[in-house]
């Protein structure tokens, strides 16, 4: 068992990168706060770079914060056989993060980069409407004002102080993301609340056989840096990628920018590297390399709501998502028109393709909905059933089918809506 604290001579990477070195036979990594005394003084713990994780380690993060400096544009955690350059990440075993007590990773002042591959970087990059009409260069004159400001003036920028500066990607990519994993067989992330993320808060790449447990999200698609309200989009919780199966989802709570939890096994037929900028999968998509379906998930005691977007979302494009259960889902915004919706299954092929048994074997049960849509289906569910749900909006529909022959096979029962209730 190594202690981070012991290795406390140079910068706080080199800490933590000298004692993943000295780790010893069992693989721990101790990470309490920062001592007393150390220079500068202060009780967190800063990164300039990411945690390379290698293959049989154990990280215990004990009442600790890590926080990402303004020089960082990089993961908290990553998995040490991936980064950037690197085409295809070759599979490792055994890596566990393991919080004790209150363990926060929390973003960088002013971030560097923030948002997925498809959002532009600025800095200014307001969010509010009236911020808008006096900061925003990219909105056209004749609509600065904020009656007439539309959805993407606020979201097709995010901010980032690279904006502009030469040399460096002008967009999002996966190294916004606060904990990823590429190809890791045999891992859990658990105990961890993370805070103000500069993209999705954990992110799983054809990882196997884990468990991502006991999660608090804290972000709202904003942040005030500077006095502002500056946008920072693409807040997901944890993101289950291509390639992904056996993995327990449990006890996740909080709120998050856009969806809580996504399973999106979409499948790009365009080839791009692994570790490319702007792309937010490490992973290659060479899919005659690499298995492209997500399958064998539970996910399990959900209490957390989206500012944006949905709780959860299943979404298959060229690819299948199987033999998935959820259970225990509770929408807890506090208001209804607030969030997209609690479940979306599936969509009508922005992404690609949905096939009609591209979801399949699905047990949904237990659910809480509290937002403008409760379960959204649009793609097409077949084999499965949908039980035990409360709908609270009295507005919407408590299960709404979109394409005329998208339930296939089917079970519903035990599905309320408020205007029903007595």
């Amino acid at each position: 068992m190594i202690n981070v604290n012991d290795f406390l001579f140079g910068s706080d990477n080199e800490a933590f990168e000298k004692a993943i070195a000295s780790k010893t036979s069992d693989g721990i990594i101790v990470v309490p706060p920062r001592k007393a005394g150390a220079n500068p003084e202060r009780s967190y713990w800063l990164l300039d770079r990411a945690i390379l994780l290698p293959e049989n380690t154990t990280v215990i993060l004990q009442n600790c914060k890590i926080k990402l400096s303004d020089k960082c544009r990089d993961n908290f955690f990553r998995s040490a056989n991936c980064g950037m350059g690197i085409e295809f990440p070759e599979k490792i075993q055994n890596i566990h993060i393991r919080g004790e007590g209150l363990c926060v990773l929390e973003g960088a002042d002013h971030p560097r980069a923030t948002g997925d591959s498809s959002k532009l970087l600025h800095a200014p990059c307001p969010h509010l409407p009236e911020d808008i009409c006096r900061l925003a260069d990219w909105v056209p004159a004749e609509r600065k004002t904020p009656d007439k400001i539309n959805f993407w003036d606020i979201h097709n920028h995010s901010y980032g102080t690279d904006a502009g500066k030469d040399g460096e990607s002008q967009y999002g990519d996966w190294r916004g993301i606060g904990v990823l994993l590429a190809n890791v067989e045999n891992f859990s992330v658990s105990g961890l609340k993370i805070v103000k993320s500069h993209g999705w808060g954990i992110s799983l790449e054809a990882c196997s056989y884990g468990r991502v447990e006991k999660i608090e999200f804290d972000a709202t698609m904003y942040k005030e840096i500077d006095g502002i309200l500056m946008n920072m989009e693409n807040q997901d919780g944890i993101d289950i990628r291509n390639g992904c199966h056996h993995i327990v989802i449990s006890d996740i709570t909080g709120r998050t920018g856009d969806d809580v939890i996504a399973l999106t096994a979409i499948a790009n037929p365009a080839y791009r590297p692994g570790g490319s900028v702007k792309n937010t999968h490490v992973m290659h998509n060479d899919w005659t390399k690499r298995e492209k379906d997500i399958h064998d998930i539970v996910i399990r005691n959900v209490v957390a709501h989206s500012y944006l977007c949905y709780v959860m979302r299943l979404l298959p494009a060229l690819a299948s998502i199987y033999d998935v259960v959820i259970d225990g889902i509770v929408d807890d915004a506090d208001n209804c028109q607030a969030a997209c919706g609690t479940l979306l299954l599936g969509d009508m092929g922005s992404y690609g393709e949905n096939k009609p048994d591209s979801m399949r074997n699905v047990t949904i049960s237990n659910i809480i909905c509290n937002s403008r849509n409760a379960i959204s289906l649009k793609g097409f569910l077949t084999d499965s059933v949908i039980s035990n749900v409360v709908n609270k909006n009295p507005n919407c529909s408590a299960l709404t089918v979109t394409r005329e022959d998208g339930m296939n096979n089917v079970s519903t029962f035990n599905i309320i809506s408020a205007k029903t209730i007595k």
